[in-house]
């Protein structure tokens, strides 16, 4: 799992919101995906401190549904397909159940950490995604640049496919990624760490995810939910 930073970045700003303004986040997830109702937010489990900072162990792979009667028929398709670290495979950042639907989040603080220019998965992975999302047009890319939000498009589909009601939902932290420090009691920003996207920047960013993948918001919103504004910086306290 990455390490939560101190003051800025995705995990920080989600953990912030969860823990300090629930109601505020849990109001703007609401409106953006037309749903009202209690939410049911999973626990993480525990860790070692040489492990993690906060010794907290993210949601792993398909975890969090050992306890559906539904997880060995699940499980038993995913092991069909050559994943390495299967169990692993996905860490995701929060998980939440609303009306019987569960939504697994992907929080980002800024544009950047969309992309991966890493080489991922193989031929079996390939061969996982373009079964478990016959209708969408599933290339070789799907391993590349943008293979975090290929592989959980098609982890959805697959809970899906076996009845489980679930979306994907990435929540984007705006202004989420300013470094900074105390210095004789005065915040100052820390040079060269300023990373804060808007809201404009973030669009940009996803139309070219979406663009590289071959994919509209129409084609995945069965699976994708609307994308989730949060301004990390904004005073709400004046709405």
């Amino acid at each position: 799992m990455a390490q939560i930073g101190y003051g800025y970045g995705s995990e920080f700003q989600l953990l912030r919101f969860m823990g300090r303004h629930r109601n505020l986040l849990e109001k703007i997830i609401s409106e953006t995906i037309g749903e009202t109702g209690i939410f049911e937010w999973m626990d993480f489990g525990f860790s070692i401190p040489s492990v993690s900072i906060t010794c907290d162990s993210e949601l792993k792979g398909l975890s969090f549904l050992k306890a559906s009667p539904k997880f060995n028929e699940v499980y038993d398709e995913y092991c069909k397909y050559d994943i390495q670290n299967r169990d692993s495979w996905q860490n995701w950042d929060a998980i939440f159940i609303l009306n019987g639907v569960i939504y697994l989040v992907e929080a980002k603080a800024y544009a950047g950490e969309m992309a991966d220019n890493k080489k991922h998965g193989n031929e079996s992975i390939l061969q996982f995604m373009k079964d478990m999302l016959p209708e969408l047009p599933v290339t070789k890319k799907w391993l590349g640049l943008y293979y975090q939000l290929a592989n959980r498009l098609a982890t959805t589909a697959l809970l899906q496919k076996h009845g489980i009601k679930v979306k994907t939902i990435y929540i984007y932290f705006v202004n989420g990624y300013r470094k900074r420090i105390e210095i004789e009691h005065k915040i100052e920003d820390v040079e060269n760490c300023n990373k804060n996207t808007s809201t404009e920047d973030f669009l940009e960013a996803i139309k070219k995810e979406f663009s590289e993948l071959g994919i509209t918001e129409e084609m995945v919103s069965g699976l994708l939910t609307p994308p989730v504004f949060i301004d990390a910086e904004y005073d709400y306290s004046k709405e």
